[in-house]
């Protein structure tokens, strides 16, 4: 899969853009706030329908513009097509694909990183599972409608409990969310016997050799079994009581966690920065390899600033693990002609300047 061009208009500080890309690595040079991030945010909205900020749909606009567009044509395969979204304040995005009302989560496989995404390794266990939610509700919406169902329902049962609602009324809520939530589990479960033995390669082959890296899943207030049954019931049956004095929900999917370990300790705590730094690479790029068995599509990728706090030597493990894949973007405040050689000058470098993009050196 490849974005052959993307066009850009009224997009954050962007000036109107419309470029082609001919190769595979595309290099994003420039000073900070400049405009790269922008450049990657608007290939990212492209693929996953939102900001990887978070930021509201009207942040997007140029200030003092009435409108945002952004527009790319896509070679999957050698079958091409075009995906586009329009924002205006106070409505609903406008997508399209050929033409025509489509998806915003439908057409560009595609996986990113940018300097937040350390908290999926070192932050609390919300950023971890927000992650692996995310991550597989790209694969299969119907994941996504059910971390969407689960939250309503657990919503409106933790406003029963302050209310100290009718105990049947509770317990029909109780079913539901124990119904929903050993769908949500289970389909976490099955990712991750996909995605695991790839992020401990991907970490080993990034040069974390000595370490023996293991990633588990680990419930919070019920029993998992090995066969993989799920003992949310007799979880909720023991925190009953428990429950109507604190008046919240206290155990489920949505107070599990993913824990990383090297060695057998905590990554987040006894990991360096430089570890975790390669860990959250590795994390994504097993995102990444785990789209590719599932599509059997190349996946594109942008990475925004990945070099800092990485020596010489990574840099340079990272660089052949990325070159070996498909599209890949790259923002960087270096100037580095090593770029060219790399690549043996198949390499399309940007210099971004103030919301304008030039071509650079190492362009064909």
């Amino acid at each position: 899969m490849l974005i052959q061009e993307l066009k850009c208009i009224n997009w954050r500080n962007l000036e109107k853009l419309n470029l082609s890309f001919s190769n595979h690595l595309v290099i994003l040079q420039g000073k900070n706030a400049q405009g790269k991030t922008n450049l990657l945010e608007a290939i990212y909205f492209l693929s996953r329908g939102r900001s990887f900020r978070r930021a509201k749909d009207q942040e997007m606009i140029t200030w003092g513009e009435s409108y945002s567009y952004l527009g790319a044509k896509i070679d999957e395969n050698g079958n091409y097509f075009w995906k586009e979204v329009s924002i205006q304040p106070g409505q609903k995005k406008e997508w399209k694909l050929n033409g025509h009302p489509g998806s915003g989560k439908k057409g560009i496989w595609l996986v990113g990183y940018f300097p937040n995404d350390h908290e999926i390794v070192e932050g609390p266990p919300q950023s971890r599972r927000e992650y692996i939610d995310e991550a597989i509700g790209f694969i299969y919406s119907a994941h996504a409608a059910l971390v969407s169902q689960y939250e309503g329902l657990l919503s409106r049962r933790n406003y029963l409990l302050r209310e100290h609602a009718n105990e049947d009324l509770i317990e029909t809520y109780t079913e539901k969310l124990i119904h929903v939530g050993k769908k949500i589990i289970q389909g976490r479960l099955e990712y991750l016997r996909l995605y695991t033995p790839l992020v401990k390669e991907f970490y080993a082959r990034l040069g974390i050799n000595n370490q023996m890296l293991s990633l588990r899943y680990q419930p919070f207030g019920y029993h998992l079994n090995k066969e993989g049954i799920i003992h949310l019931e007799k979880g909720f049956e023991k925190v009953k009581e428990e429950e109507r004095e604190r008046e919240i929900t206290i155990i489920g999917p949505h107070r599990d966690e993913i824990v990383f370990e090297k060695n057998g300790k905590e990554f987040r705590t006894f990991g360096s920065q430089g570890e975790k730094k390669s860990l959250t690479l590795s994390v994504k790029l097993a995102e990444m390899s785990v789209i590719q068995l599932i599509k059997k599509s190349k996946v594109i990728m942008v990475f925004d600033d990945v070099f800092s706090e990485l020596d010489q030597h990574h840099q340079d493990l990272l660089l052949e693990e990325i070159l070996n894949q498909g599209q890949v973007f790259i923002s960087t405040t270096r100037e580095n002609d090593e770029w060219a050689r790399k690549r043996r000058n198949r390499v399309t470098v940007l210099n971004v300047e103030k919301g304008k993009i030039l071509m650079g050196k190492g362009n064909e």
